[in-house]
């Protein structure tokens, strides 16, 4: 994919702009800005063992449907999407794109991240975000990562719908300045994305057998 960045100057433009409330917080001693690991400490036995993050990815938090642990795309995947533009901080203005020219699916929900400068295990975060999924059911993330977050737990989630478009201002350019401020996206600061994985091996083409609502392994499934 060409990333490019939002052009700056006074052209008026609407476009999907990140924000504060984009991020949520497990607890209030949750720092919502800081260091981030993802996927948590201890995964996928944390999913099933750690009560915090049960409840956040929970239906009375985040209400999470299906979470899996996601890699950059293949170098397969990113050559089929090597003409679709993909921002850096526009992962919902991505997938619709992706979706525009690949017709892959877009899945709306939010990257899960351990709070990493608190106590292991008591502090969560998660940055909504959108992606895209195959024909085979296989999730595609193209909007590029740090180079310290290559590796994301990605849970879909009906409480990731609300994002609209919005015209370019002031106030677009001083909450999407502190939302970037939070962390999770590229940034000149924390490295190029990385290439894509030559070596990864080509997926299956029939799609993975659906599991069972509630089984909850750390790979898909979350509990109620």
């Amino acid at each position: 994919p060409r990333v490019e960045r939002a052009s700056g100057g006074s052209v008026s433009m609407s476009r999907y702009w990140p924000e504060p409330s984009d991020v949520r917080r497990s607890n209030e001693s949750a720092a919502a800005a800081g260091a981030l690991a993802s996927p948590p400490k201890g995964w996928p036995g944390c999913f099933s063992s750690n009560a915090a993050l049960k409840a956040f990815m929970g239906k009375k938090a985040l209400n999470g449907k299906r979470v899996r642990l996601t890699g950059t795309p293949s170098a397969e995947d990113a050559s089929k999407a090597s003409a679709v533009t993909i921002e850096p901080d526009d992962p919902f203005g991505n997938a619709e794109r992706v979706k525009a020219a690949l017709g892959w699916a877009i899945v709306k929900g939010f990257v899960v991240y351990e709070c990493a400068d608190q106590a292991e295990g008591t502090s969560f975060v998660a940055h909504l975000r959108w992606w895209n999924a195959r024909e085979s059911g296989v999730w595609v993330d193209f909007t590029p990562r740090p180079a310290d977050a290559q590796q994301m737990v990605l849970l879909e989630s009906a409480h990731a719908e609300a994002k609209t478009k919005t015209e370019a201002s002031a106030a677009t350019a001083e909450a999407a300045a502190a939302r970037l401020a939070l962390g999770g996206f590229l940034t000149q600061a924390n490295g190029k994305p990385a290439p894509p994985d030559a070596k990864a091996p080509k997926q299956q083409s029939a799609p993975p057998p659906p599991p069972p609502r509630l089984d909850f392994k750390g790979t898909e499934g979350v509990e109620e």
